[in-house]
């Protein structure tokens, strides 16, 4: 028998999906520019760094939904 989707979950998918087409549009990735640079750094790889953060947070938060009371101890 299918196990049931948690509503929690497909937000999370969703969220996921939208951070991964946002990656790819000029937000992110902006047209014939390297500025703006904060603390030398420029803006591009910052948001990289910031998208890294969002998908690291999202996948620990699926873990946390899909957490089963058994373990393999």
């Amino acid at each position: 028998m299918k196990k049931q989707v948690k509503p929690i979950l497909l937000i999370l998918d969703s969220l996921a999906l939208l951070t991964f087409i946002a990656t790819f549009t000029p937000l992110v990735l902006p047209k014939n520019t390297t500025g703006p640079f904060f603390l030398g750094v420029p803006y591009t790889m910052w948001v990289g760094f910031l998208i890294s953060i969002i998908f690291v947070v999202l996948a620990y938060l699926v873990s946390l939904v899909n957490k089963e009371g058994t373990h393999a101890d």
